[in-house]
């Protein structure tokens, strides 16, 4: 049997995965503030003990649930906001100080309030508080629906007498004996290492992971379908474009309902990849149904090719159908219907006319035509995607190297072991992102320096290009949307006028359309004699006719649908 086969790909619906996280540290950018966070995460107003100054929390968005959380060996007073994160700065002695541990993350639009406060909360507890930290979260909300929570994390352990422990700790380097090493004047190596682990850069995933599967379980348990896969889009093999960062500013003024240029540009790109997995999912649907329609076909009809079924002449079935659905209908709502009807009529048949469809196998070639423009739109897409991730990149790395530059020669220019990983673990997380900004150059054959400029302008254009895909999109679901009208008139006629002549008395396809036929002049044959019946009794009432007049009159009648009759026979022999 001819099997229709084409390659699509789609992807469900799923929760926003937004997680991000960051270290907030003194010096590094100003005014970034552990208070400071702290005041605008509860919407507090905060004095900070360190830098002299209230902190407002004042901010656009609506708070819904703030709270701190403890491990066992916390100081009860702490949870109170400002005595909390005021001895958290105090633990802390250099300019340069990682006072906090700091994740932005989206919540769950498909549950309730009630419903993220509770899974935030057991997120918090479980992933962080139980293995030592202080947690203080907020949930957030604007007025485009929008809940994200806040939190702040410790990054001092606290030993069981409530005190701050240090944040790294030294420990003899090893051998493959597990024996220490020891160094030509005698002495054993060492290293400099996180007091509790927390820095280690692989919790970044596993509290990731976490987060996936708490959410999951909420779903879950609320009774939703959807699911949140915490991977980015590149590792689970889905292809979106990507959206710009709007900035505080662009933010702001989108946030009070003002469009900007960025805020448009990420408004075309959702819609792009919307209408991206609509198509996909409208062909997968096309092609399940070809694949469906042709079986039934060769299991009713015996067919040993169903791709060469008409589908014209099930379609013109349809319309009969639909004529035969509105005789008794009142008027006008017959009339308007049958407008409507002929309307899409029109529309369907000339759509099968500009593209050669009469067949089942016409209709599969003209399916293949529409995935095959897809796929060389997705395949332009993609590659436009990755050079501008790749600029994006390369300019964030540019930034990252030249903001981090005084740290990198500061570390480059330190000659002793010890000094140098002690340096490393108090700037681990700058110097990684040095790390990370140098691995990715390289990767790209990236050499410095570069020009901005030209990069900057080469990324608006293929995101210029990748806006001007959305009509493109839309007339291809333009086409989609006939054929998914062509699928859904046949669905409504077939596969029960496919049936073969059986002892039950069920009808062939080749018979509806005479049905149809017969009933039609059934119907017609019954109009015209009410209509008779009708005249004739307005003329008895004028004229008082005898009844040979009468006798003639009913003959004449019977005449002229004889004659009617034979005309319509003939007419059908000839077809």
């Amino acid at each position: 049997m001819h099997q229709v086969t084409i390659r699509i790909g789609g992807e469900a619906h799923i929760p926003c995965p937004h997680y991000n996280i960051t270290i907030i540290a003194r010096g590094k950018v100003k005014g970034n503030s552990v208070v400071g966070a702290a005041a605008y995460q509860s919407g507090d107003k905060i004095y900070s003990e360190y830098e002299h100054e209230w902190k407002s929390g004042d901010h656009l968005e609506r708070i819904i649930h703030k709270e701190i959380l403890l491990p066992p060996n916390a100081p009860e007073k702490y949870r109170d906001r400002a005595t909390l994160w005021n001895a958290v700065d105090a633990a802390e002695d250099k300019s340069t100080a990682q006072t906090a541990r700091r994740i932005i993350m989206a919540l769950p639009k498909e549950l309730t309030q009630e419903q993220n406060i509770e899974l935030i909360r057991n997120y918090c507890q479980t992933s962080f508080v139980d293995r030592g930290m202080i947690a203080d979260f907020a949930v957030h909300d604007d007025e485009e629906g929008n809940p994200h929570a806040h939190v702040l994390l410790t990054m001092r352990s606290l030993n069981e007498q409530g005190e701050w422990n240090p944040k790294t700790r030294t420990e003899f380097i090893l051998d493959e004996n597990g024996e220490r090493i020891q160094t030509a004047k005698g002495k054993f190596k060492r290293r400099c290492v996180s007091w509790d682990g927390w820095n280690d850069r692989g919790n970044c995933e596993i509290w990731r992971h976490e987060w996936e599967v708490m959410q999951n379980v909420a779903l879950e348990k609320a009774g939703r379908e959807e699911r949140i896969d915490m991977r980015s889009f590149e590792r689970q093999g889905i292809e979106l474009a990507p959206t710009v960062h709007l900035g505080p500013a662009a933010s702001a003024l989108e946030k009070k309902g003002i469009h900007t240029e960025l805020g448009d540009h990420n408004r075309i790109v959702k819609a792009v990849n919307r209408l991206f997995i609509t198509i996909r999912n409208k062909i997968k649907e096309l092609v399940d149904w070809l694949k469906e329609l042709s079986e039934v076909i060769h299991d009713q009809k015996h067919l040993e090719k169903p791709e060469d079924f008409p589908l014209l002449e099930v379609i013109m079935a349809y319309y009969d159908l639909r004529e035969k659905e509105r005789w008794d209908w009142k008027y006008p709502a017959r009339n308007k219907a049958g407008i409507n009807d002929l309307k899409e009529k029109v529309e369907v048949l000339s759509f099968m006319k500009d593209h050669d469809v009469y067949s089942i196998k016409d209709f599969a070639r003209l399916l293949n035509a529409t995935n095959g423009e897809v796929q060389e739109l997705e395949s332009d897409k993609k590659a436009k995607e990755k050079r501008i991730r790749d600029i994006d990149a390369i300019l964030d790395a540019v930034t990252t190297l030249k903001e981090l530059n005084p740290i990198r020669e500061k570390y480059s220019g330190i000659h002793f072991t010890k000094s140098k990983e002690k340096y490393r673990q108090e700037h681990a997380d700058e110097l990684d992102r040095i790390d990370k900004a140098n691995r990715l150059l390289h990767k790209l054959n990236i050499t410095l320096p570069i020009n901005s400029k030209t990069l900057r302008a080469e990324s608006a254009q293929l995101r210029a290009e990748v806006e001007a895909m959305l009509p493109e999109l839309e007339n291809v679901k333009a086409k989609l949307d006939e054929q998914m009208k062509i699928r859904s008139h046949v669905r409504k006629v077939l596969p029960e006028a496919l049936t073969l002549r059986s002892k039950d008395g069920q009808k062939r396809y080749e018979d509806v359309a005479e049905e149809v036929q017969n009933q039609q002049e059934l119907r017609e044959l019954l109009d015209h004699t009410a209509e008779t019946a009708v005249r004739r009794s307005e003329e008895i009432e004028k004229g008082n006719p005898t009844p040979s007049q009468i006798q003639e009159e009913e003959q004449q009648m019977k005449n002229q649908q004889t004659k009617e009759s034979q005309k319509k026979n003939w007419q059908k022999g000839d077809r």
